[in-house]
């Protein structure tokens, strides 16, 4: 796999998000935006197929749907 080094510009409120999910899981910034992309382009592709993304409460077991638009 080869990689291309790119430059991004992220509000501090995206990067302060990116850096909450680098530091939690014991990651580099880079490897939380590459986890942020890949599940962001696997819920889509989903979404596309027609299939539905729900979240469910596991103690009230209300499901709320996810739409991306």
């Amino acid at each position: 796999m080869s990689f291309t080094k790119i430059s991004v510009n992220l509000s501090d409120e995206v990067l302060q998000a990116l850096r909450e999910m680098a530091q939690r899981d014991s990651i580099t910034l880079t490897e939380a935006l590459r986890r942020s992309i890949s599940t962001q382009k696997f819920l889509e592709d989903e979404q596309r197929a027609g299939k539905w993304i729900l979240i469910e409460d596991p103690e009230t077991k209300e499901k709320q749907r996810v739409v991306f638009r």
